[in-house]
């Protein structure tokens, strides 16, 4: 092609037709540029194309990760209901002396209410690794302009951070509880599971006690179990919109 444009160019030199070569110039000019253009053209689009392959992997990662979580996350949840029920029974239920007394070695492992609910907690950690290759990519353009990539990274940073907060909280409330009982005789034998009259007697009516229940409550069920759920509900919708992308590419 090229050896064909020299001929041309030299034969209209030759039969000093300037005129003509002018207007030739300016067009084989022109086809280079276009040709320069669609060579951009095609190598723009490659490279956006490796781009959104890349964005897609990234997703399904998160997708994969936020499937995980839903199944794990069943568990602390329902451990958190059934501990709140149970929170809620201790608050509102004054155990009289006649039921003390039906409590002996033989059934107080049976009895709920007749040891500690509040040092106790269930974790969940959440699958980020999807997010870290997220965060890096969208680091990677020189304009953020992916929304929904956005929402995702937002997600994880308010609802990661409220879970991981009170996770922290959880942890270190239940073991200043555990340490609060020291302070009492019967610990020691409580701290084996021994039958003792007067640790029962603690948990069945004690003020303090039902005081430190009722903060235990406040840091579940206003806060933990909500957050949990939050997450849940929030990491079906991203699911769903990762899914629909997919059947829309």
């Amino acid at each position: 092609m090229i050896k064909f444009f020299r001929n041309i160019r030299k034969k209209l030199i030759e039969q000093s037709k300037v005129r003509n070569y002018f207007f030739y110039a300016i067009g084989e000019i022109f086809l280079v540029v276009i040709g320069i253009l669609i060579a951009l053209q095609i190598n723009n689009w490659n490279e956006n194309s490796k781009k959104e392959k890349q964005l897609d992997t990234i997703y399904s990662t998160i997708e994969q990760n936020l499937k995980t979580d839903l199944k794990a996350i069943k568990v602390p949840i329902e451990f958190y209901e059934k501990l709140d029920s149970t929170l809620t029974k201790i608050l509102t239920t004054n155990h009289t002396t006649a039921f003390l007394d039906t409590i002996n070695e033989t059934n107080y492992l049976d009895c709920i209410p007749c040891k500690s609910n509040i040092n106790f907690y269930e974790t969940f950690e959440i699958q980020d690794n999807g997010l870290e290759l997220l965060k890096k990519y969208e680091d990677s353009q020189s304009i953020n302009g992916n929304e929904f990539s956005q929402d995702i990274i937002q997600f994880y940073t308010s609802q990661g951070k409220g879970l991981t907060t009170f996770n922290d909280i959880l942890s270190k409330e239940s073991y200043a509880n555990l340490k609060y009982y020291e302070q009492f005789p019967w610990y020691s034998d409580y701290s084996i599971g021994k039958y003792n009259p007067n640790a029962i007697a603690y948990f069945l009516n004690d003020q303090n006690y039902k005081n430190k229940v009722a903060n235990f409550k406040i840091f579940i069920g206003r806060n933990h179990l909500r957050n949990l759920n939050n997450y849940k509900s929030g990491a079906e919708a991203i699911i769903s919109k990762i899914e629909k992308r997919r059947k829309s590419l």
